[in-house]
């Protein structure tokens, strides 16, 4: 996704929710700052996508999927963990999971994708001292190892990743994109940018 796609989404993003753009820079800059070295340079995951076949797994995900590449999104590692012994190749969050399973996916090989935004800097302050090394992203203006990929939730910013990173094909398994409340709406946000970017 282009940054300045982004940025269109982003402010209008911002105005439906109420959320504050300066807390979002600051997040990015809490991040980098607790990170320093163990930020990874994006191109290690060009490794693991380019002309693969991804699977970007989401929260109702029920059953294994056989793919290339697999890429869990946020709390969809907590089902995936209870139905696949496979470790995803790819983890993409914004730490809402316990940092005791972050730790241990990174341990046994997985690469973590951690997002900073305005509502996290308590994740982030807990979690970056414990993992080692990681890509970072943030939703505001990107700096030295700290990307913006576009996507609003962990589900749409995985697939977009996917995209960005050459994957040959991309399965979106487990995706559902109807709920209520806050979750509901910002579902209706993921749904506008996957059709935007016609990877649903």
């Amino acid at each position: 996704m282009k940054l300045e796609d982004w940025f269109k989404f982003y402010y209008q993003i911002l105005s439906d929710f109420g959320f504050d753009e300066e807390r979002d820079r600051e997040a990015a800059k809490l991040m980098h700052s607790l990170a320093g070295e163990k930020l990874l340079d994006k191109e290690v995951i060009r490794e693991r996508i380019e002309g693969r076949e991804v699977a970007v797994i989401g929260g109702a995900v029920k059953d294994e999927i056989d793919a290339e590449t697999v890429i869990t999104a946020g709390k969809s590692i907590l089902k995936w963990r209870e139905i696949s012994d496979r470790i995803p190749d790819i983890h993409v969050t914004d730490m809402e999971e316990d940092s005791e399973i972050l730790v241990d996916l990174e341990k046994r090989g997985c690469l973590l994708i951690l997002h900073a935004h305005g509502d996290n800097m308590d994740r982030i302050r807990d979690v970056i001292p414990k993992v080692g090394r990681f890509i970072g992203t943030t939703q505001h203006i990107p700096f030295d190892r700290i990307y913006n990929f576009g996507g609003f939730t962990d589900g749409d910013r995985a697939a977009i990743i996917a995209k960005e990173f050459g994957a040959a094909k991309i399965i979106l398994h487990g995706f559902r994109f109807h709920s209520i409340g806050i979750k509901g709406k910002k579902l209706v946000w993921a749904k506008k940018i996957l059709k935007f970017e016609g990877i649903l």
